[in-house]
C-alpha cells in the first residue's frame, strides 16, 4: 500500500525516480507511473497524496476513485490539471511547484524568446550554416524603444518587468485584477490598447473557459501590424491556424513559442506552415536548477501532507485551517 503515486509522462522518469529516492529516506513510500496511462483503480485506492503532472486529469472522478486521499500535488507551477474546486468540496488540499527557480527561469526564457525575435538570431545562424552571403540591410531591431504588452500580470510577467528595467521598452499589461504600484516603465492598460500599441505581446495568464483560444482572428487584427507574438504560458490560449494565416500574410512578423501541444507536432499542424517561427517543446524555462528544486518541493509536499502540514506553496489557502484540524499529527 503506497503513502504517494507519482504520475507522468516519460519526461518525468529522472526527477520521479529522484523523488521517489528521497522520500524513501524519509519512510515514505512511493508508486511512480510514468507511462502518460491512466492509473490503476487499486493504485489510487491506496494513495494518500497524488502527485501528477499535466499529462494526468485529477478530476471528480479521479477524486472518487481515491478514498484515502488527503492532498493532491502538482509538482509544475501549472494546476489547470487539477479540478480545484472539486478537491476542495472533498476537503483535499491542493500544493504546487510555483519555485523561485520555475518563475525566475520563465522570465529569463521570456525576455530571451525577446530578443531572439527582435535580433532574429535564427537567421542569422542560418547565413553561417548555409554560407549564404551576408544581407546588405540589417536584420536585427532594437528592443530599445519598444513596447511590449503582456497579457496576465503574475510573477512571470512581474519578473520579465523587472528584468527590462533600463531597457527604454515600454510595457503594457492586461491583468483583470489591480497591478498595484508599478515602475515607471510599466502601466497597467485594457486588453484593447495592448493590441493596438504594443510592438511585441507576451501571454502570461492561466488557461479558463474565458482565454481558450483569446488570440484568435478577430484579435489578431487588431493588434500592430508586424507584431511579435510570444507564448510562454499556454498552448490552447492561441488558435493555431488564425496565427498561421497571420503570419503567412504578414500582420504577425514573428513568432516564439514555448507552449506547443501536443509534441512532438503533428505533420498536418498549421505551425509548421509559420516561416521564421520559432518552436521551442515548452521546457525552455525548465533549468537545471529548477528541475533540482522540483523534486525537492515535490518531496516535502508530500511529507507535509502526509505529516497533516500544509505543503510549501497551496492554491486553496481557505482550507488549510479545517485540514490541518482533521489530519495534523499530535505532539
Amino acid at each position: 500500500m503506497s503513502d504517494a503515486l507519482l504520475l507522468g509522462s516519460p519526461y518525468q522518469t529522472e526527477r520521479y525516480r529522484l523523488m521517489r529516492e528521497e522520500l524513501a529516506q524519509h519512510g515514505i513510500d512511493a508508486t511512480v507511473l510514468v507511462d502518460g496511462a491512466p492509473p490503476p483503480r487499486a493504485a489510487l485506492a491506496a494513495a494518500q497524496v497524488i502527485v501528477l503532472d499535466r499529462h494526468h486529469k485529477a478530476d471528480r472522478a479521479m477524486i472518487a476513485a481515491a478514498p484515502r486521499l488527503r492532498g493532491i500535488v502538482s509538482p509544475i507551477a501549472g494546476t489547470d490539471h487539477i479540478d480545484i474546486g472539486a478537491a476542495t468540496e472533498a476537503g483535499l488540499i491542493v500544493g504546487r511547484g510555483q519555485t523561485p527557480e520555475n518563475t525566475i527561469g520563465m522570465a529569463e526564457a521570456t525576455v530571451a524568446l525577446l530578443l531572439a525575435c527582435l535580433y532574429d538570431i535564427p537567421s542569422h545562424a542560418r547565413i553561417v550554416q548555409t554560407g549564404e552571403a551576408r544581407p546588405v540591410w540589417p536584420l536585427s531591431r532594437l528592443a530599445s524603444g519598444k513596447t511590449l504588452g503582456l497579457i496576465g500580470f503574475g510573477k512571470i510577467a512581474r519578473g520579465v518587468c523587472a528584468r527590462l528595467a533600463g531597457w527604454n521598452v515600454q510595457i503594457l499589461v492586461y491583468s483583470r485584477y489591480p497591478a498595484g504600484d508599478l515602475p515607471p516603465h510599466v502601466r497597467q492598460v485594457d486588453l484593447d490598447e495592448v493590441y493596438l500599441s504594443s510592438d511585441v505581446i507576451s501571454l502570461h495568464t492561466t488557461l479558463s473557459d474565458s482565454t481558450r483560444k483569446m488570440i484568435d482572428a478577430e484579435a489578431i487584427a487588431r493588434m500592430k501590424r508586424g507584431v511579435i507574438l510570444i507564448n510562454t504560458a499556454r498552448a490552447a490560449l492561441i488558435d493555431e491556424q488564425a496565427l498561421a494565416s497571420a503570419v503567412r500574410d504578414g500582420q504577425v512578423s514573428r513568432v516564439a513559442l514555448d507552449a506547443i501541444d501536443p509534441l512532438p507536432v503533428p505533420s498536418d499542424s498549421p505551425l509548421r506552415d509559420m516561416p521564421g517561427a520559432l518552436l521551442t517543446p515548452h521546457m525552455l524555462g525548465h533549468s537545471q536548477e529548477g528541475a533540482l528544486n522540483f523534486v525537492r518541493t515535490g518531496v516535502e509536499s508530500v511529507r507535509r501532507i502526509l505529516a497533516g502540514e500544509a505543503p510549501p506553496y497551496v492554491c486553496n489557502p481557505d482550507i488549510v485551517a479545517a485540514w490541518r484540524a482533521l489530519w495534523s499529527v499530535p505532539s
